[in-house]
């Protein structure tokens, strides 16, 4: 089952794109991992985060905005989405790198998103990902 629903937007230019978006919802920086950027509001605050990604193009057809499901069993979830009628659409495996495995399926009318596992909590986040608000 999904633990948090998070907003992806696709951009040119991350640092514009997510100061703009801070401030316009009162957000604050959590952190930054290139190609992201990831917004969230204050502690306390249920709306979900916003993270901020970095693309070269954006792709004529292609939705700029979609949502990550975050779970605590990205396989389990994925099984259960399929039988839904959500189709696999690639993988992607950083873990490698040091990062997370996710996979980004379609629902049944081609609409992409991505199933990710759960992020940990804001204080549990590795020192060197952390930066300075920049939304005041």
């Amino acid at each position: 089952m999904t633990a948090s629903v998070e907003v992806t937007m696709d951009a040119l230019d991350t640092e514009p794109v997510a100061s703009w978006w801070a401030d316009a919802l009162g957000y604050r920086r959590l952190y930054a991992r290139p190609p992201y950027i990831v917004l969230a509001p204050a502690p306390g605050d249920v709306r979900p985060r916003l993270v901020i990604q970095q693309v070269d193009a954006i792709e004529p057809g292609k939705i700029s905005v979609h949502l990550d499901l975050r779970v605590d069993d990205p396989d389990g979830e994925v099984e259960r989405l399929e039988k839904l009628g959500a189709t696999v659409a690639w993988v992607v495996d950083e873990t490698g790198d040091g990062f997370i495995r996710w996979t980004t399926l379609t629902d049944p009318w081609g609409t992409l998103f991505c199933v990710c596992p759960a992020r940990p909590d804001p204080e549990e986040m590795p020192k060197e990902m952390e930066e300075p608000d920049v939304a005041s």
